[in-house]
């Protein structure tokens, strides 16, 4: 049996679809006090805005929702910020702790913090769940060590999307995955899978002594975008002109007196009306280190021209 709080952590690279997993989840567990410590890459967090969006009760039933943005939990540029959040889970002592990481978070140092901030006796990780995006996958795991380290840390893998990929490109992507992990797998699509496992009794056991691979020094780069469009048609031209050069695009816009939730995806991007977030509207980009600033004169180019 495990002892204090029980975290379920969340992480997967950019995209997988790591909200939409927490959203399920959140369905699914609703009848118990439930925690979300939500990492955002961003210096504005956009995912807390989203899960108060899609389930408008939470906080009115009690669940707490604590918002970290611009970094990695897992770097020492935001260890004091992820302990706070940790204190102040310990003070509300939910019944299940869901942790949704950045996607550039390595989580292989949590139990590491965890002993080294006296925090074991109050917190047990009792599962690492990482989403994997087929699409994104094979151009990446050779260039980004910090998707190795979310599959070799992970106890339960989730194979996300499967429906945008043929069935020969998910036998290789399998067989590579049994290669770096022995964890179990699912399919699916959409953040439908079988969560049973959440209440197993085992807990997951990590390496006490290993080191996150997220540092000051690699971090992407990263930049926000602010301003209004005049047209769908005009964030249509600046996403083709992007996308080749972005990890990741998400955020609120007004259009035509509207918000909408953009989201870059594997083919493409989405526009979804919401309601307002509450939150400074724009669009938080990742991309390669060096790229910000041509990303930036687009997007004043692009802004511009629908003037």
């Amino acid at each position: 049996m495990s002892t204090g709080i029980d975290i379920v952590l969340l992480a997967g690279f950019l995209g997988a679809g790591k909200t939409t997993v927490l959203n399920e989840l959140i369905r699914l567990f609703h009848d118990r006090k439930l925690g979300m410590l939500v990492n955002d890459f961003g210096e504005v967090p956009v995912d807390g805005s989203l899960l108060k969006n899609e389930n408008p009760e939470l906080l009115e039933e009690g669940h707490k929702i604590y918002e970290i943005g611009n970094g990695s939990i897992f770097c020492s540029c935001l260890k004091a910020p992820f302990l706070y959040g940790l204190k102040y889970f310990e003070k509300e002592k939910p019944d299940l702790l869901f942790i949704e990481a950045s996607g550039l978070s390595d989580p292989s140092s949590m139990n590491k913090i965890l002993k080294e901030h006296h925090l074991d006796d109050q917190f047990s990780i009792k599962h690492v769940v990482t989403l994997i995006d087929p699409i994104r996958y094979k151009a990446l795991i050779t260039v980004l060590e910090v998707i190795g380290r979310q599959i070799s840390s992970a106890d339960q893998i989730l194979i996300n999307k499967v429906d945008l990929i043929s069935q020969k490109d998910l036998e290789e992507l399998i067989h590579d995955l049994k290669l770096r992990s022995s964890a179990p797998f699912q399919t699916g699509s959409f953040g439908q899978f079988d969560y049973s496992f959440i209440d197993d009794e085992t807990t997951q056991v990590m390496d006490e002594d290993r080191e996150s691979c997220n540092t000051p020094e690699s971090r992407p780069g990263s930049l926000f975008l602010e301003g209004t469009l005049e047209s769908e048609q005009v964030l249509k031209d600046f996403m083709g002109r992007v996308e080749s050069g972005i990890y990741r695009l998400k955020g609120f816009l007004e259009l035509e007196g509207k918000t909408f939730y953009v989201s870059d995806n594997t083919k493409g991007y989405s526009m979804t009306e919401t309601a307002k977030p509450g939150i400074k509207p724009g669009l938080t980009v990742l991309c390669p280190l060096g790229n910000e600033k041509n990303i930036a004169r687009l997007w004043r180019e692009i802004q511009g021209a629908s003037l």
